[in-house]
């Protein structure tokens, strides 16, 4: 393990600090996440190897190496704990198997969403897997707040702690490049997914296909509407890479289909379910006239649909993300609709590609990662009815996890 004494050392001083404030964060403190989609960690969290939590501090993994662990042969379970089920279909996610001492630091600009904070368990249950199965020692998690200062701090801080590699959602496609590149040219294995990184000099980038994702959108868009329609735009955060390939996807979908329409509007509501009902609030009394709602995010599609039916407005075709609050309005209302999904799981295909590279393999510089969309036919496997509306389909996170962070 590359600076493995620097860390270490490090780490025992910042425990010194801190451990009068810690307690324990194995993968059972996850249920504690706020389903309120506006909630965000506190400032400067860091979480290591699910062993202590500390606000404000980066503690980082002075735990003792797994040694004992449970040798496994064959392929790994793709989300750590055998025998429990998994919620949704991971695809080609497979968990690597050989033993390593390989310390894994992610770095989260964001987690003011429950997609976010899925996201970021699926993470942490596939490290959690692969350390009890001596696959790595350990792992850090960094949470940035939105501030992109503080997410180039963090990664400093990685880099310092002598991690061997660094899984990052970015805050900009380019605003960590010079520290993302210094971590690679220092020997760290950099991936950067979700909102990805411009930069070509990294390991690999593993995202959804957001333009795709779009491109369904206004396509199917363009098959709902009659020429003239006019269109809300509802977009998440402006400036990173999954807001302007969705955008630019559903304005090239809707120009494809040949139809005639009108943008009213178009709101940067952060895939947050508060900030577009107020956005929507204000453009229903602004817009007589509303035929079609263009929705990159299943959260602001939900509360689209909401303040439409409380204003007594028409319910009109809208498109949107798989959230089970987006699709549960979907098989109540009747309204016409599809939702393509952003799989939460592509966190923990950061994390196994990574170490997968650690381990001597190879990887594509670009990395996709899918799942199909939610139509009519495959609303009702979707949705999961036990649980809340801030749950995302499909995780690979196991019932038992999922009950913890969303239980109806």
């Amino acid at each position: 393990m590359k600076k493995k004494l620097v860390a270490t050392l490090l780490c025992a001083a910042m425990a010194v600090g801190t451990l009068a404030g810690c307690g324990s964060s194995s993968s059972s403190a996850t249920s504690q996440a706020t389903e309120a989609s506006g909630a965000a960690e506190a400032s400067g969290t860091a979480e290591a190897s699910g062993t202590a939590e500390a606000s404000g501090t980066a503690e980082a993994s002075g735990a003792a190496e797994t040694s004992g662990a449970a040798e496994t042969s064959g392929t790994a379970e793709a989300s750590g704990a055998a025998g429990e089920t998994a919620s949704g279909d991971s695809g080609d996610l497979v968990a690597p198997t050989q033993k390593g001492e390989w310390v894994i630091g992610f770095s989260n600009y964001f987690l003011g969403n429950s997609w976010k904070q899925q996201m970021e368990a699926e993470f942490k249950y596939a490290a959690e897997g692969l350390k009890e199965a001596g696959v790595i020692s350990d792992y850090v998690m960094l949470n940035a707040d939105n501030d992109q200062s503080k997410q180039i701090a963090d990664i400093n801080d990685l880099i310092t702690m002598g991690v061997d590699a660094i899984c990052v959602t970015c805050i900009t496609t380019d605003a960590l490049n010079d520290v993302l590149e210094e971590a690679e040219e220092e020997g760290i294995r950099v991936i950067t997914f979700d909102n990805i990184s411009n930069s070509d000099k990294l390991t690999s980038a593993v995202s959804c296909p957001d333009y795709d994702c779009g491109y369904l959108c206004g396509e199917w868009m363009g098959t709902q509407i009659d020429d003239g329609a006019k269109l809300v735009v509802l977009d998440g955060t402006a400036g990173s890479s999954t807001n302007e390939n969705r955008h630019q996807g559903m304005i090239d979908g809707m120009d494809a289909s040949g139809k005639e329409y009108e943008i009213l509007t178009v709101a940067n509501c952060g895939w947050d379910y508060a900030t577009a009902k107020t956005a929507m609030e204000d453009i229903v009394a602004a817009y007589p006239e509303i035929d079609g709602i263009l929705s990159q995010g299943g959260a602001m599609s939900q509360a689209a649909i909401e303040v439409l039916e409380a204003n007594g407005r028409e319910l009109v075709p809208t498109t949107g993300e798989a959230s089970n609050g987006f699709m549960r309005l979907w098989k109540e209302k009747g309204f016409e609709s599809v939702a393509f999904v952003a799989p939460t799981f592509m966190s923990a295909k950061a994390l196994y590609t990574v170490v997968d590279v650690l381990n001597g393999g190879t990887c594509d510089k670009e990395i996709s990662c899918t799942h199909d969309p939610v139509t009519i036919d495959n609303l009702d496997e979707a949705f999961k009815e036990n649980l809340s509306d801030s749950y995302w389909a499909f995780s690979t996170l196991p019932d038992s996890e999922l009950e913890a962070l969303f239980k109806e």
